[in-house]
């Protein structure tokens, strides 16, 4: 037992360096992404944890308990390590992070009793259009490119029961590369993209 005891405890802080190192990783990528593309951000604050799972890789929220408690509000971008160990592209981690701070642009946005909308997050169509809002602010403050190479380095690394989960809430690369090129073309689609979320392809077209 002592040296199961033993094991447990070098395991567990063996791991605390390399953790660490992975959210100072992630804190500069934010920082940067916030300094290039979301001066609204600047003066939030905006915590790094990590976290484990098997099909998500980057998670936002705000702390809900300075939401009850009606204090100065304070966000969480949470991060797999498992995203810097399976080869993800440097490009699509920042375009991520990008889609993530959407998030946290959408929740700084709103006040308290806005964000009870947030209930709505329990309907899978809420859901879609959420997650498809974020993408689109991320290619307007042009990380298109970037999201092309998460969703297709995404779609290697999450189970097969999760695929079509992750096709349907998000944009999938043929999506975003039609809207890429159609945004050359007239770039104000953009705004009528954010106002009527497209679902389908045809909902492209304005």
């Amino acid at each position: 037992m002592k040296r199961l005891a033993v094991l447990l405890v070098f395991v567990f802080f063996g791991q605390l360096p390399a953790q660490t190192d992975i959210i100072q990783k992630t804190r500069e990528i934010v920082r940067e992404v916030i300094e290039k593309s979301y001066p609204e951000l600047k003066n939030k604050q905006i915590e790094i944890k990590a976290f484990k799972s098997e099909s998500d890789y980057f998670q936002a929220r705000f702390s809900f308990f300075k939401y009850l408690t009606f204090q100065k509000m304070r966000y969480v971008i949470f991060v797999n390590p498992k995203v810097f160990e399976r080869s993800q592209p440097s490009t699509g981690i920042q375009s991520i992070i990008a889609h993530e701070l959407a998030h946290i642009l959408y929740y700084a946005e709103r006040n308290r009793f806005e964000l009870l909308g947030l209930v709505k997050l329990s309907s899978k169509a809420w859901v879609r259009k959420f997650e498809r809002r974020a993408d689109l602010e991320s290619i307007a403050r042009g990380y298109g490119g970037g999201l092309i190479e998460y969703r297709k380095w995404l779609y290697q690394n999450v189970p097969p029961k999760k695929l079509e989960e992750k096709k349907r809430n998000y944009f999938s690369p043929e999506e975003i590369e039609l809207m890429l090129e159609m945004l050359k073309q007239k770039p104000a689609l953009i705004e009528y993209w954010r106002k009527n979320v497209p679902f389908e392809r045809k909902d492209l077209i304005q």
